[in-house]
């Protein structure tokens, strides 16, 4: 072996040992750390759909929001299929009554007016645009439900909460001489009372 190798060996070792023994030296403290639970983080995973659902804990909504997606959405897509389908129509109605010789090999243009087309047209248009608009809504609102839901996350819902109800009845604090004169009698009424 050649003294390089032994030198480099002796090197390493010393040096290891060293570490070890540094580490050894060192005392750590068994700490317990407790996360608190975000709105802000809630609020920021939110813009994934049904991720701020899923950082509160609440697997069971995760469906419900993606059923909100999946309905607007199938609604969406319905209707600018049927936008796309009448504006055809429509386009090769109006290309006919222009062109004296081009006759339109459309079925929907064949059947119905161009003022007909139209109109069904627009209605297909106006309920896309408003099943897009009810998209972004359900959007916000399961935004704001994992936000509001964070928020609430420590709040104490347990047995203890209860409401009494119980029937009572009250005389009136008159003076004697107006209770007299008026005939105030004593009254009935309900009692409620909340415990928290």
């Amino acid at each position: 072996m050649s003294v390089k190798n032994i030198l480099i060996g002796f090197i390493v070792l010393v040096l290891g040992c060293a570490m070890f023994n540094n580490v050894q030296g060192q005392t750590t403290t068994d700490t317990i750390v407790i996360k608190k639970h975000s709105p802000k983080k809630a609020t920021y995973l939110s813009l994934i759909p049904g991720a701020g659902q899923i950082y509160n804990k609440k697997y069971w909504k995760l469906p419900i929001v993606y059923a909100g997606f999946g309905v607007t959405g199938y609604f969406a897509l319905w209707n600018r299929n049927g936008y796309l389908e009448y504006n055809d129509a429509y386009i090769c109605k109006i290309e006919e009554q222009e062109q004296s010789g081009y006759e339109c090999d459309n079925e929907l243009a064949q059947k119905y007016s161009a003022d007909q087309i139209k109109s069904v047209r627009d209605q297909y248009r106006r309920d896309m645009e408003f099943s897009f608009i009810l998209m972004g809504l359900w959007y916000v609102l399961q935004i704001l439900d994992a936000t509001v839901d964070a928020h609430l996350y420590y709040w104490d819902v347990n047995e203890n909460l209860s409401v009494r109800v119980q029937p009572i009845i009250k005389q009136q604090f008159v003076r004697q001489p107006a209770r007299e004169i008026y005939g105030l009698p004593a009254h009935n009424g309900v009692k409620i009372s909340v415990n928290f």
